[in-house]
């Protein structure tokens, strides 16, 4: 295996931890409700951040879910 065949898979499987552009969106979702928890305090944000929360960890798994089928895909070509 060649330093640019190693370079190629590490960046796959970081884009597969990361959920590709769905986990992006993912993240940020995660960050504003961090954010929220700044600006107005746990217990003003309490059930809306648990709904963020799940929502973020949704949208992150179909994000690894997706890169992992396409990841899939280019391998069996």
């Amino acid at each position: 295996m060649t330093m640019s065949e190693f370079r190629q898979r590490l960046l796959k499987w970081c884009r597969i931890a990361v959920g590709g552009p769905w986990g992006i969106v993912a993240w940020m979702v995660s960050g504003f409700s961090a954010a929220a928890i700044i600006v107005w305090g746990i217990k003003t944000v309490a059930i809306p951040l648990l709904m963020l929360k799940t929502a973020s960890w949704g949208i992150w798994g179909f994000g690894v879910v997706k890169e992992s089928r396409a990841r899939d895909k280019d391998s069996k070509v």
